[in-house]
Formats: C-alpha cells, structure tokens, sequence
C-alpha cells in the first residue's frame, strides 16, 4: 500500500484563491454603497428639518404657509441676483421659468430643487424677446410671452425658435390650455384658439360693473372656467367655458378710487364690496387654480395668499404674512401652481426671490401620492439615488452570479456522472 496513490476526479471543482478574492472584493464595495445609502438618508432627514424659528428665537409666523425653498438668482454672485422677479411658472417637467426686471431678453431656467439650467433666447436676431413680463407654458412646451410695450403675446419654441406673434393691446398676463388662450390686458380680457384667432373680447377700460383696470390674473380652471383677477377694482370673477358669467364680487377698496385727503392716502370702501374686514384684500395681482381646483389670488399690499371656492367664489381661507424670513413675503405679484408637487412659485418681488410654498388642501386626492413623489424626487431624496441603484445593481449582479455558478456546477455534476 505504500506506493499506492488515489487519483482525484477530474472534473472535482476546488476553491481557488481568485475566487475568494472576489468574493471579498465583492462583500467591501457591498458595505461602502450600504455606508453611501445610509449617508444620504441622513442628509435627507437632516435636510427636511425645516426650522421653525428665526435665528433670535422668535417663533415664525408664516400664517399657514409651508417654505419649501427660496431662489435668489442664477448664482451666489451679487452680480447674478434677482432685481426684481415679476414671474416663476412651471414646466411640464417640473422645471420653473423666471422673469425678472434685470434680465429683459430671456427667460431664467431653473430645476425643481433650485439649480441655475440656463436662459432661453430667441434664435431669431429679428425677434428677440423684449422686456418680458407674465408667462405661461402651453401643453406642447411652447412659451407665451407677455411684451407689454409692443402690445403683442411672443410665442417662443422651448429650442428658442420663433413661433410667431399676436397682437393684444397692453397684454398684461396669459393662461393657456389644451385648446384656448386667455390674455389679460389694461382694459378686460380676450379669449383665443390655440393659434392666436380672437374667440371673443371682453370688458373695457374703466370703473364699471362691466369694465376693468388691470387683469393682471387669469387662469384656466379644470372645467374649461376662466377666472379673472380685475386688480385695481379689487374685483374677482369667474366665466363658464361657453363666455358666461358665473360669479363676479368685489374683495375689498379699489385702488384707483384713492384721493389724497390732507396729505394721507385714503380710499373709501364701497357699498357692494362682498368681503368684510380682515377677509378684504387690498391688490389681487396674479392668480392659479390648485390642484383641488380652487382659485388661489396673491395679494401683493398684504402679503398672503388668498383661497376661493371655485363654484362660489366664497373666501376659503388666507395664508402668509410679510417679512423677508423663509415662508413670509413682501409685495409678491404673481404666483402658479405646479400640479405634480402640489406647490405654489411665487415671485416675491421686493425680496427680489422665488418662493416654493405650499398651502393646506391644494391637492387633489388622486393626486396626492403623484405629488408626495415629484416633491421628494425634487429635493434632497435626490441624492439617494444614484448609491441606491448602485446598491440595487449589485444585488442584482451577485444574484445573476450565483445562479450562473449553480447552473455550471450542475452541468459539471451531470457529465461526471454521464462519464
């Protein structure tokens, strides 16, 4: 027996040190995406600790207003500041466009989570942007530009090239949907097709039950409904699709009735003003519809965001406050509402920003959970994506492995035994 020897089987697999290499190769950069993942998490709990008191320990009255950012310019520079925002609407994709009085050839592109993508200029020398003040976005992406001193809505591809023009005489703000458009102007409102073709004109320029000085709010409702922010006659009013009158009421003193009176500024209310008191409103100055269909009005002397129910016109409630902390104002003039995060852009002129605020109630409940995900997907969640799909990857990568491995050590088994 001592010169005898056993021969192993061929086909015996047997460990390798390669082999243990990569699985300790493996195990290491597991543990540093779990070490990454669990490192953005806290940075995401740690981001969402919205402060709820100013620096001296004063308790912050926002009056109901929920801060969600602040966007001050296109960098931290002095140089690259707002001077004095006049607009900041969604895109369809979630992105926000500015106007803003130092920059009068483009509009300002910034991400849903703050960050500077660029500004939008005409490709046409011949048909720059000029001076430009309210926007709206269509459904196809396309741009409608107020240029109030041409007396013409710009119509501007999201590629800068020039989709035309139509004339408004002193157009002041612009809503559009699927199949109309909608231009405020000094003296009432116009309503086209989506080509610019005049469907109807309605108003003139006066103090009236049937004029307006200033539209400078107008939005679409769900239902095809237009409501119209009449500012200087402190009037709201709402038309069913078909041009009909559905509710019209005054909100508070008209700013074009002031007289000066021993050197003070005053305006006596009206007898037919339907709001009383601290629910009166002293300048409507840009209005949006929420995702609940609510009529929502910014009101730029007191600083708040004022609710109506759409089919009524009854005040729901008023939200915000002045100042220059997260959360307040100080003369705020316009203000759109972004569906797929259920939060409001308003163009804080005075503190010469962009807020992101949201208000209670303003989703609707299908939309709820879209919403909860377009707001965390726009803010610091972000940032556990990508150790997340590299975590997920190589899950995936060590599940393949293994079953790659049992299936050759199977077919291993099989021709040692066929042998």
């Amino acid at each position: 027996m001592s010169g005898t020897t056993v021969d192993l089987p061929t086909g015996a697999p047997a460990p390798t040190v390669k082999n243990r290499r990569a699985r300790r190769a493996f195990a290491l950069v597991l543990a540093i995406l779990i070490l990454l993942l669990g490192l953005a998490g806290y940075l995401l709990w740690s981001a969402l600790r919205v402060p709820t008191t100013v620096s001296v320990g004063k308790p912050l009255d926002t009056r109901g207003i929920e801060w969600v950012r602040s966007i001050y310019g296109t960098s931290d520079r002095t140089v690259d500041l707002f001077g004095q925002t006049q607009v900041a609407v969604p895109g369809n994709d979630g992105t926000i466009w500015v106007t803003d009085v130092s920059h009068l050839d483009s509009l300002m592109h910034f991400s849903a989570d703050g960050r500077y993508l660029g500004s939008l200029r005409s490709t046409d020398p011949s048909m720059p942007i000029s001076s430009p003040s309210r926007i709206a976005v269509g459904p196809d992406g396309r741009f409608y530009i107020c240029e109030t001193t041409l007396d013409r809505i710009h119509v501007l591809w999201p590629n800068g090239k020039d989709g035309g023009t139509f004339s408004v005489p002193q157009p002041v703000s612009v809503a559009v949907s699927k199949d109309r458009i909608a231009v405020g102007s000094v003296s009432g409102f116009a309503v086209l097709d989506s080509k610019g073709k005049p469907l109807g004109v309605v108003g003139s320029r006066g103090k009236g039950a049937d004029q307006f000085d200033y539209v400078h709010g107008i939005a679409f409702g769900p239902d095809g409904s237009i409501y119209v922010a009449d500012s200087y006659n402190n009037r709201l009013s709402a038309y069913e699709s078909n041009g009909d009158l559905r509710w019209k009421m005054r909100t508070g003193a008209p700013s074009n009735s002031a007289a000066i009176s021993n050197n003070m500024l005053s305006s006596k209310t009206p007898s037919d003003t339907v709001l009383k008191g601290g629910d009166t409103l002293q300048l409507p100055l840009g209005l949006t519809v929420d995702g609940a269909g609510r009529v929502v009005v910014i009101d730029m002397y007191e600083c708040s965001m004022a609710v109506f129910a759409p089919k009524t016109g009854k005040l729901i409630g008023k939200y915000g406050d002045v100042g220059a902390e997260d959360g307040q104002f100080f003369y705020p003039v316009s203000v759109s509402y972004d569906s797929g995060r259920d939060w409001f852009t308003v163009a804080d002129a005075m503190n010469r920003r962009v807020q992101i605020v949201r208000i209670p109630g303003s989703s609707s409940g299908a939309g709820g959970v879209v919403a909860t995900v377009g707001r965390a997907m726009a803010g610091p969640l972000r940032a556990c994506m990508f150790p997340l799909l590299l975590l997920l990857i190589a899950i995936v990568a060590s599940l393949v492995t293994r079953y790659v491995r049992r299936r050759r050590s199977g077919s291993e088994n099989q021709a040692r035994h066929s042998e």
